[in-house]
């Protein structure tokens, strides 16, 4: 058997192996989506698995959306979770972009520090950030979901280790011909980082939307709730049947939008990682 041959036997196993793979990690979501679509009067049997509806009933997502008012939770969660994206991947390729192409004194301490943060769990940062939302009147406010966390550290050494690729040549042939700092900024190095972007907006976007202990502290008024808060509607200590269906409606449609943020970002998010080494 030649060379050729064994490498696409072993792709094509390869292949077979992430295939089987990705089908047990949808099984679940699968299930999720069988029993959302179930009746009203459903009562599954325990220990017993449904692999199709008694019935195609999309009304349970029209009341899942209405008794947990999803809608001002989608709307709160798209504003924050968008503008917290937005200002965070500028800062994180502003800030890279000095790191990786600006020469000064200092430099990789600055680096090195940034990168030291990681070793901070998040949780020890609640309380004091909690303190100085409250103490600036931001409680129960989208300021209060937004403002924290806006530096991001993982965004920095992404857009860090993708503008390192970026020629040097590239940046002194502006310069030569007359462009500005903010000028090189946001007509070379911005455009060209796109595919960095990508990658930091599925990451960054898919954890803000799925958000719930920092809301949870700082929101508890309804008008307020992301759409995670607006699930607690279904965490009642006597669910009965069509309350666990409705939940599941509620869930598939939570997850809607970071399959078509995945879907729309896919191919430069791949780009993305494979130049920024991320594993």
């Amino acid at each position: 058997m030649n060379k050729k041959r064994k490498d696409k036997i072993l792709k094509a196993l390869v292949y077979l192996f992430l295939s089987v793979y990705a089908l047990f990690q949808l099984v679940p979501f699968y299930l999720r989506l069988v029993f959302s679509l179930q009746p009203k009067d459903f009562v599954p049997v325990l220990g017993e698995v449904y692999w199709w509806p008694e019935g195609l009933h999309f009304e349970n997502y029209v009341n899942a959306w209405k008794m947990s008012n999803l809608g001002t939770g989608y709307l709160n969660s798209f504003i924050y979770v968008t503008i917290f994206t937005a200002v965070s991947a500028f800062i994180a390729i502003l800030v890279g972009y000095v790191i990786a192409k600006k020469k000064f004194k200092g430099r990789k301490l600055i680096f090195i520090v940034l990168l030291a943060t990681f070793m901070v769990p998040s949780e020890v940062l609640l309380i004091p950030n909690y303190i100085i939302v409250r103490d600036l009147g931001w409680l129960n406010t989208l300021t209060a979901l937004i403002v924290p966390g806006l530096v991001n550290v993982v965004g920095i050494f992404l857009a860090k280790q993708f503008l390192e690729t970026l020629p040097d040549s590239l940046l002194e042939a502006a310069v030569i011909d007359g462009a500005s700092e903010m000028g090189i900024f946001f007509k070379i190095v911005l455009p060209m980082s796109s595919p960095v972007i990508a990658t930091y907006v599925i990451l960054v976007y898919t954890q803000m939307w799925n958000d719930y202990l920092w809301p949870l502290i700082v929101a508890n008024r309804q008008e307020v709730f992301t759409v995670q808060l607006s699930l607690m509607t279904f965490q009642t200590n006597f669910q009965n049947g069509y309350d666990l269906i409705l939940e599941s409606a509620a869930l598939i449609l939570t997850l809607a939008p970071m399959v078509l943020i995945f879907l729309l970002f896919q191919k430069k998010f791949v780009e993305g990682i494979s130049m920024t080494g991320l594993k």
